[in-house]
């Protein structure tokens, strides 16, 4: 049995939600439900009760709960003493970041770091959001560096760097482009470009439409902002992304403009609250003394 469904059916028992589940778990409302149902498939029955776009455990759900949690509990005993065993007073420090770290302070921290400790042999590789926080789970040696939309995580602790805001993406010539400010609702009968639904930017983005009382027509998905860019630069269509996301190459070539109402995203570094490597405690003490 899986034991990222097992954790993600624990996660679930807690918050009965599937929107604050896959937010702890930095992934989608849509991969929350796929491992769910893949799990009561392997169990053979329902493990949650299901009226009302609400859901609670059923009897089977509440007998596999105290199970689940001791099969988890040691697997992460497990994979901790291997990591001790492998990387104690490691200088190498694993991170997986959001691909557009290099638009964000994060990344000037990082390379700062480097030139304060070259002891440090830092690997670090782009992950999307559902890769981020079982990366974690590698090793005292593991951080990421991702995008939240809440300032904390029970489980995790965060170093917080900066916040970003979702703004309307619009053609140069689109009606709106000048504006200083637009309501969102104005774009409820465009042609939507977007990030893909596995990405974290997906499901909030089609929140934000839907409490502007519009369902976002989307036409065309991809992982790579750029590629957005250069359909809206072409006029076809509009999007709504994180302002800092952009680089500055795109100001002049397309309509970045401000919408009401937006939602705010933290940029943070995260790792898990048990023991670390001498390379992790190192970057957090950095980061801490940059950004306090």
């Amino acid at each position: 049995m899986d034991i990222h469904k097992l954790e993600i059916f624990i996660d679930l028992s807690e918050t009965l939600n599937y929107t604050e589940t896959a937010e702890r778990q930095f992934t989608t409302q849509g991969n929350i439900s796929k491992q769910i149902i893949a799990l009561e498939k392997e169990v053979g029955a329902p493990l949650f009760e299901r009226a009302h776009r609400q859901i609670s455990l059923n009897p089977l759900g509440e007998l596999l709960l105290p199970h689940a949690q001791e099969i988890v509990m040691q697997y992460q005993q497990m994979q901790q003493h291997l990591s001790e065993q492998l990387s104690q007073d490691s200088l190498v420090l694993m991170m997986l970041t959001i691909p557009t770290m290099a638009n964000y302070y994060g990344f000037e921290l990082i390379t700062k770091f480097l030139k304060r400790h070259p002891e440090v042999d830092v690997q670090l590789k782009e992950g999307e959001g559902n890769a981020l926080l079982p990366f974690l789970k590698g090793g005292q040696n593991h951080v990421i560096f991702a995008r939240t939309f809440s300032r904390t995580m029970a489980e995790c602790e965060m170093l917080l760097t900066e916040e970003d805001r979702f703004v309307a993406v619009l053609p140069k010539h689109h009606p709106l482009a000048n504006e200083k400010k637009i309501a969102l609702a104005d774009l409820g009968m465009e042609q939507f470009v977007a990030l893909e639904e596995d990405t974290l930017i997906y499901q909030p983005m089609v929140d934000l439409c839907h409490e502007a009382g519009f369902d976002p027509q989307i036409s065309f998905r991809s992982a790579r902002i750029d590629l957005l860019l250069n359909m809206i630069e072409r006029e076809l269509g509009v999007s709504l992304l994180m302002e800092k996301s952009i680089d500055k190459y795109w100001v002049d070539r397309v309509a970045i403009v401000p919408i009401t109402p937006t939602k705010k995203s933290y940029l943070s570094f995260i790792r898990t609250k048990n023991s670390h490597s001498l390379a992790s405690q190192l970057l957090w003490q950095y980061i801490k003394e940059e950004v306090n």
